[in-house]
């Protein structure tokens, strides 16, 4: 009258039923789909559009990117580890008071410490005058797929990326030509 259930055997005299090998299965499948965009995001290029973002500043106000659109944006990031970005913090300090025939971009500079009040000390001794956002959980970082700092790019008045610096500070003979150009746009 009733019918014994069979197990799939493993091998080693234990058995689970073909659902939860199938159950199994699928749950790792799903985890994989949701795990690996965030993982491997691909850095923006130039052409692309910047992706938005929201973050608060040093300063205690939230800050969006897209509030930005119609000016000229440089965007750093940055960490308080990286000796390079100490010396691309102090280079965009002078772009943020205008220079003859150059419109002054917005600057924005994006920390990715986990330790805000690291990023504010950081930020104050360089004397960096434009906003710095903070980054803890790095989010930010993982959208625009970081992988080496300083990164520096340069929006355009419609969020279009328009130039991009990696691992370097920025040369700003290359900086300011782009500006220029950018101002006549």
């Amino acid at each position: 009258m009733f019918r014994k259930y069979t197990h799939r055997s493993r091998g080693d005299g234990r058995s689970l039923p073909q659902w939860l090998h199938t159950l199994a299965l699928l749950a790792a499948l799903l985890a994989g789909l949701l795990v690996f965009p965030l993982a491997s995001r691909a850095q923006p290029a130039i052409g692309d559009s910047a992706p938005d973002f929201a973050l608060k500043s040093t300063g205690g106000e939230n800050l969006r990117l897209s509030e930005y659109r119609g000016d000229v944006v440089v965007l750093t990031f940055w960490a308080s580890w990286c000796g390079e970005c100490r010396q691309t913090l102090a280079a965009l300090n002078a772009m943020v008071n205008p220079q003859p025939g150059v419109a002054a971009p917005v600057v924005l500079g994006v920390n990715l410490d986990k330790d805000a009040a690291r990023a504010t000390s950081l930020a104050q001794s360089v004397g960096c005058r434009f906003p710095t956002l903070v980054d803890t959980r790095q989010t930010v970082g993982r959208l625009y797929g970081l992988d080496h700092l300083p990164l520096t790019l340069v929006l355009d008045r419609d969020g279009v990326i328009r130039g991009a610096w990696e691992r370097d500070s920025v040369p700003a003979a290359d900086l300011t030509a782009l500006l220029k150009e950018l101002a006549g746009s």
